[in-house]
This record gives structure tokens, sequence and C-alpha cells, in this order.
């Protein structure tokens, strides 16, 4: 049989085909070789790192805000439950223990689907390949992805072991909502460790591992509950669960854990990052798994967060009403309420909630009836959870007389005229007239704040049945504030808060505001006087008015008072700083002079720059509030300074310490706790005659019958940082008398003893409160950050001390009531409040006083007034 010859063209056919099909190979082989010269041998794994978060732990020894890049918790493989790891082989490659690496029967399959779909995309990736693309093939495209999988996996499976390479996979994945691993995601989801995960937690919390966006219980419980009797259909099909254990949990409901609550101290957490990036560097402060022990009392921290947050709103309101947010006329109303409700419809609820809108983020600008911007309009309108106490954005829909209607989507509500009495047209500085209708505030299509007060029925029960929501109007504070708390002995900062709301402003307050203290300034004066021993707490000084030409400046100027021009005449020195008098606060510094007063404000702890003239003792330098409320920490510490202290100790991973910083400890006292002393209330002639009766020598005349003995006074040397214990506590039962009589009365609502300053800066631009307890100092400053006046009404007792107050009933109001501990070298004397010297036997006003031990008086008062001996600097004028 003659063969048929190929025609030429046919040869050149073959030719050209193999010339293709060779510069295939040749290509393809060069890039195989290309991707995979480089890689990396799996053996590495071994000393497996993730990126795992930092962790800040607060007094209480718990977890109380974390920094990450990727936030996770490793876990042992022996430590995840079997229920757990079936799940997971169930719904992502059930076949892992059995294949090499790569399963290919689906990869085969997933090549002809391609083929025939046009590129179908499909599964087919093992546990293995999910590994290799986790950790080393995130930045490849996809096919060079699939090529550098099909040689690195077989590599991994001969360098690690099943389980090992399972280990990675549970504790490097990522299950939604920034939770990588299973034990974080367990937390979240479910409140719990993966130790105690239930079978249907466990077949819920596998199922998100494909599309934590798409089955994530929290966002869509109905397509999570989907997902899961997939899952659990698988677990059963490979007989891993019995059919019973299937049924039951196909018929019972996915419950999540409640949405966290927002960690306490959002700016003690700012400064405490600022810290470490500072030290060791943002890179290994979000991955590299620190712990780090802080002084942050998360309870205290939470009573300061709402304290301030009460406080501002307050002294906001006296100032005035700005308006609403915005304000919507008919026709975009029109356009927009469908569409808002729709969007709210599209939102699935938790079991249980109840979801309003929020109208924050609406534009009117960008609302035009005209055109189609349907999705943009609708993602306007947020979706919130309904709760007491909670603000939202709501739309005012109608208003009369006694009540305005806000609308708030899937709930409506009211607002009383009685609630809205203090909205007055905004003025700091003037008292406008308050408003007398409900019109003159609110108009319907405005967009107001409103937060839902308590009422009988839980909002969400009665939104449910249609009935309105008592609502109170809120606005934002424009002023703002800060407050810091520390502990006097250990120094620790139990909390700290620097300002109104750290996502519309990251400025520290606390920390980075510099402000006049205004009278606050007034303690280190008086300090200094007593270190002196110039003066006592029997010395009679003068609020009178005079006419200073300042050394420093050489100009003349005439000091005033809060009160303008009225005087009170003589007083005791405990007296003009209860009554924050300015005429003797000059008079003091002009006498012990600028360099004292500097010198006493620096060795307790002031490090910035003071003024060197005489409106130093009115408060007009500028300190940070945490420097002054750590200097009132060391008058609190028996004089003893040293600074605040944020971080206490930063580990590595393993546990390895990086820094410690121990608390700097005072010398113990050599004496036992005092008891109550009345440092600033008149006692009567009887008691001053039993107390009197009841003490042996050698205590001090005049001593309570428990008073230590007086020994003989010592020579008076001043230390080099802070002051001696004898002077901080005199000068502690003068700034009791702040709150006993003084300018801080309203303090004495804490109910136990403690002393303070308040303070006023110059044109009322800063409002102060400063005062502590045995236990807790705490400073909380108002005001404006561009220092506009907060108006001549706003002074630090109305201000500053009313967020104070509640902080500290909060912080300490539990506690036992603790007396400050006297200190060696301490007399009491009862004294005449008219003439500062010892009171006759049976007076009846006779006060109870500490003194420096041999600066007591000695003498009765003369028939005849006079200056006293002791009033020698004062009077010599």
């Amino acid at each position: 049989m003659r063969r048929r010859r190929l025609s030429p063209r046919a040869h050149q056919g073959l030719r050209l085909a193999a010339i293709v099909a060779l510069g295939g190979l040749l290509v393809g082989g060069g890039l195989l070789f290309a991707w995979t010269r480089e890689l990396p041998a799996f053996d590495t794994l071994k000393d497996y790192e993730p990126l795992v978060s930092t962790r800040v732990f607060g007094a209480n020894g718990k977890v109380v805000f974390e920094f990450a890049r990727e936030r996770r918790t490793v876990v042992p493989l022996q430590e995840i439950p079997d229920v757990l790891k079936r799940a997971v082989l169930a719904a992502e490659d059930a076949r892992f223990y059995e294949h090499e690496g790569l399963n290919y029967l689906a990869i085969g399959r997933c090549v002809v689907k391609g083929l025939l779909g046009g590129g179908v995309k499909c599964g087919g990736s093992t546990i293995t390949q999910q590994v290799v693309k986790t950790f080393l093939l995130q930045s490849d495209s996809r096919v060079k992805r699939k090529v550098k999988e099909l040689v690195l996996a077989p590599r991994l499976e001969r360098n690690l072991s099943k389980d090992e390479i399972l280990y990675l996979y549970l504790n490097q994945i990522y299950l939604g909502h920034l939770r990588y691993g299973v034990e974080e995601a367990s937390r979240f989801y479910f409140g719990k460790g993966v130790k105690s995960l239930t079978l249907g937690e466990a077949a819920m919390l596998a199922g998100v591992i494909q599309s934590p966006m798409r089955w994530s219980p929290v966002n869509h419980p109905t397509a999570a509950k989907e997902r899961q009797r997939y899952v659990l259909r698988r677990m059963h099909e490979e007989g891993w669960i019995s059919k019973a254990q299937y049924e039951a949990e196909l018929a019972r409901p996915i419950v999540v854990s409640p949405p966290e609550a927002d960690p306490p101290g959002i700016w003690y957490q700012d400064a405490v990052r600022k810290y470490l990036v500072d030290k060791y560097g943002e890179d290994r402060v979000d991955t590299a798994g620190l712990q780090v022990d802080v002084a942050m009392d998360p309870v205290m921290q939470r009573y300061a967060d709402s304290a301030i947050d009460a406080g501002l709103r307050q002294v906001d309101k006296r100032q005035g009403w700005r308006g609403p947010l915005l304000h919507l006329d008919r026709e975009r109303l029109a356009a927009a309420i469908p569409l808002w409700r729709k969007r709210l419809e599209a939102v699935e609820p938790r079991p249980g909630e109840v979801l309003v809108w929020d109208l924050g983020r609406v534009n009117p600008e960008q609302i035009d009836p005209g055109e189609d911007q349907e999705k943009d309009v609708a993602r306007m309108a947020r979706a919130k959870p309904l709760q007491t106490g909670e603000i939202y954005a709501g739309l005012v829909t109608r208003v009369d007389d006694k009540a305005a209607q806000v609308d708030l989507g899937n709930a409506r509500g009211e607002i009383p005229f009685s609630d809205v009495r203090w909205a007055r047209k905004w003025n700091p500085a003037v008292g406008t007239a308050a408003p007398k209708r409900m019109g003159s505030v609110l108009s319907a299509g405005d967009v107001v704040l409103v937060r839902v007060m308590p009422a009988k029925l839980p909002p969400e029960r009665a939104a449910r049945e249609r009935r309105p929501l008592a609502l109170s109007l809120e606005q934002t504070p424009k002023v703002q504030g800060a407050l810091v708390a520390i502990d006097p002995v250990t120094r620790g900062v139990r909390a700290l808060v620097g300002g109104l709301d750290y996502q519309a402003s990251q400025f520290n307050r606390a920390l980075q505001a510099k402000r006049q203290p205004g009278s606050a300034m007034k303690p280190f004066v008086w300090g200094a006087a007593l270190e002196s021993r110039r003066y006592t707490p029997g010395t009679v000084v003068y609020d009178t008015p005079d006419v200073y030409r300042d050394q420093w400046t050489g100009k003349e100027w005439k000091p005033r008072n809060f009160e303008r021009d009225e005087f009170d005449g003589p007083m005791l020195l405990g007296a003009a700083l209860a009554h924050s008098k300015n005429t003797v606060a000059v008079k003091l510094l002009d006498t012990l002079g600028v360099d004292a007063v500097i010198g006493f404000a620096r060795r307790m702890g002031i490090a910035s720059d003071l003024p060197r003239n005489l409106t130093l003792a009115l408060g007009t330098g500028e300190v940070y509030p945490i420097e002054l409320v750590n200097a009132y920490a060391s008058i609190a510490a028996h004089g003893f300074s040293t600074p605040p202290l944020l971080v206490l100790r930063v580990r590595d991973r393993t546990g390895k310490v990086l820094e410690e910083t121990r608390p700097a400890q005072p010398p113990p006292l050599a004496v036992a706790p005092a008891a109550a002393v009345p440092a600033s209330a008149a006692d009567t002639a009887a008691d001053a005659a039993a107390d009197a009766s009841a003490t042996d020598a050698p205590a001090a005349e005049g001593a309570p019958p428990d008073a230590p003995a007086a020994p003989p006074a010592p020579p008076f040397v001043l230390p080099s940082s802070g002051t001696r214990p004898d002077v901080a506590f005199v000068l502690t039962s003068l700034m009791r008398q702040v709150v006993e009589s003084g300018t801080g009365v309203a303090a004495r609502a804490l109910a136990r003893p403690t002393a303070g300053k308040t303070g006023t800066a110059q044109d009322h631009r800063d409002a102060w409160f400063v005062g502590f307890t045995p236990e807790l100092v705490t400073g909380v400053w108002i005001g404006f950050d561009d220092n506009s006046p907060l108006g001549g009404h706003e002074t630090g007792a109305g201000a500053a001390l009313p967020p104070w107050l509640a902080f500290m009933q909060a912080a300490v109001g539990g506690h036992a009531v603790a007396e400050f501990r006297s200190a060696p070298g301490i007399e009491y004397a009862r004294i005449d409040p008219a003439t500062g010297l010892r009171a006759p036997e049976g007076e009846a006003n006779a006060l109870l006083l500490p003194f420096l031990a041999g600066t007591a008086p000695t003498q009765a008062p003369a028939a005849s007034s006079g200056a006293a001996p002791q009033n020698f600097f004062m009077d010599d004028r």
C-alpha cells in the first residue's frame, strides 16, 4: 500500500507546533524555576512566631486594652478541642490526614471546571496549601501563587507533622472582626476560650473561615446559621457526629455574646502606646506580643470617663444651645426617609435587639430629590442598637408648646419642654434669656442629638410596642476637660482622661495642655510660708488692699480678690487659704520671695517654667494637669516627691522582663495613725476641757488624747526634693479648711477627710479643683482649647469640682473612712481664731490646730487688742 506523504504545508505546521511546544516547555520551565528556586524551607516554621498583640494589664491583673496589627492569642493544639478540629476539617479539608499536601482529584476537577466554564473559580486548596499561602504567598498573583503552592505544600508536609500544620492553621486564620486564630475568635463570638466550645459553636466558627464577611453570626446571623448547617451535615457525613447530635444542633439557635463594651481609658491607652512606641518602635508594639503592666484601675477609669463626660455636658448646657446639627426641608426629607428606612430594614439585628438610625452623618447638600442617589443617601443613616443612656442623632418631626416628637427609625420619642429650659442662646460670657416655648429651640426637620432616658419600660420593649421613648436634648460640648487620679503612696496613675472625644481630637490635655492653675497654685505659697517657720496656722494675716511695685517688673500693681473690692481684714492663715484670698497670697510671696515659692513648687514636682514676679502667687504660670496633680500627691504623701507612673513593667512574649519601674517608697513615718482631728471646725469649751484633762505629759498641751507626744524641735533641714513630713501635714490641715469652710465646701459631700484647692485662672479661662483623701489624689481641669473665657459664672468650684466629686464618690466612696496620718514633730494647740494666740480656758470658738514642733503659741491673748508677736512679719508693713 502506498503511504501518503505529508504536504509541505503540513510539514511546516508540524515544525511550528513543535517549536511552540518546545518554547512553551522552556518558558514554563523557566517560570517554574524562577518562581520556585528561592522558596524558603519550611523547617523555619517550627520556630513559629506569629504577629501577636501587645496585651496591657491593669492594676487588677486583667487585660485592659491591646495594641495589634492582628489580634491573636496563640494556643497549643492540645488545648483546642477535637470537636473544633473536626468541624474545621469537615468544612475545609476532610482528607487532611490522608493526603500529602495536595488534593489531586480536587485540583483536576477545578481544572476541568475552569476549562469548561471559562475561568470559573472553585475550591480545592487543602489546609496545607492555605497555610503556605497565608505565611508566604499573600502578595503573589493568583497563577504564580498556585504554582508555588504545588511546590511548597509537599515540602511543608515533609518538614512538619500534620498536627503541627493544623496548629499553624488554627492559630493563623482570619475569622472576622479583626480577630485572628480560633482562640480570639471564640472569645469574641462566644465570650469564652476554645476549650469550652460546644458542637454548635464549633461548627459555626468553622463555617466562618471561608468568608468571615458573609458568615459572621454577629452581622449576618441567618446566613451564619445556614453555613453552620452545612458544616454539621459534613461532620455527620464523615461519621464524626451522630444523627441525634446533628438534628439537635440544627434546631438550636446560634447565641453570640453581647457586643464588647469599649475598653475604658482611651486617653490612658493613648499615653501608654506613645510611651511604648517611643521606646520599642511601632512594629514591635503591634506585632511582638509584649506584656505590659500599667497602674490604671479599670473601674476607676470608667468612673473618670463618665464623670468628665457628664461634667463637661453640664458646663456646656449652662453656656447655652448652639442649635441643631442640621435642618432638612420637606423635599429632602421626602427623598431621604424611605431610603433610610429601607437601609434600617436591611440590617439584621441580634436576638432581642432593636436597631434605630443615627443621622449624624447626613449632609443635606448631598440629598438631591431630582437625582438617583439611593445608595449614597441610604448610607448616611447608621444603624445602632437602641439602649438606655445612649445618644443618637434623631429627626424632629413635630413641635408643639409642650414637647417635640423625634423619629429614630424603628422607635420614636418625645422631648418635654421642661428638658430644654437650659437651651438659651449660646453665649458663655453673658447669661442670655431662657427659652419660653419649644418652638424657639426646635422645629420640624431638625436633626438633633437625643439621649434615651431611663423609664419603666425598657426602650427595646417600648419600641416594639410603639410607645414613645423618654428623650432629653443633648449637644456635643465645645468645652474640654481633663482628669488625673494618682495613688499618693505608689504614685501610680489610676485614671486619666485627656478630653471629651478622642476620635475628634487626639490632643491629650491631661499630659499635653499647659494651662494657668490660678488659685490652685496657692498651696505652694502657703507651703513655702510654713516651711520658712515665719508663719504658722496661728498667724493672723490681713486681707486688705495694697499697691505693690513689683521688684521684678518695676510695675505698680494692686491685687484684687475674686469678690473684687470686698476685703475681710484680719484672719488666720488657714482661713485666708480656705477663702482663696489673693491679697494674702501676694503679701506672702512678697515677704518670702519668689525663689522660696518656686523652690517649694519645684521640690513638690512642678517642672514647668514659673513667672518670677508677684503674679506667681495667683497662678499665672502654666502647668500640665498631671504635674499639678502629682505635686499635690507629694503633699498627700507627707512631702515625699517622686514622678507619676503609668507603665510599671514590660515583658516580651516569653515573659522576660525588659523594664520594670518599682515605685519609690517614702521613708516610714515613726508615728501611729492619728485620730480624727477637726482641722478647721470650732470645738466647744467642754470638748477642749475634756481633751486637756485626758492628755498626759509629755504630750503637748491641748493635743488630742491619743496624739503622740511632741518631740523636741529637730534642726530644720530642707530636703533636696519634696518637703518635711511635718510641713506637709500642717499644709494638708490648712487645705482641709478649703473643703470644710472655704471655696471647696461642696466637696464635703464626700463625707470623709478631704483636702484640696479650687483654682480659677484670670478671665475665667481655666477652672480647677485638685483634692485628695489619704488614699487618692485627683485633679480636674475645665476650659476651652483656644483659651476663650468660660464666662464669669464659671469657677473651679462650679465647673471643676462637680466632676471631681462625682468621680471621687464612685472611686473611694465605698471604702472605709481613712484619716490623714500625723507626722513626727507635730504638736497641737487650741487657738483663739480672732488673735491666733492660745485660747483661754473655756473658749467656745477655739480651734484645735497642728503646728510644727516649737511654733505653737504659748501665750493667751491680752485684754487689749494689738499685734501679736507671731504676726510681726505681717504687721510690720
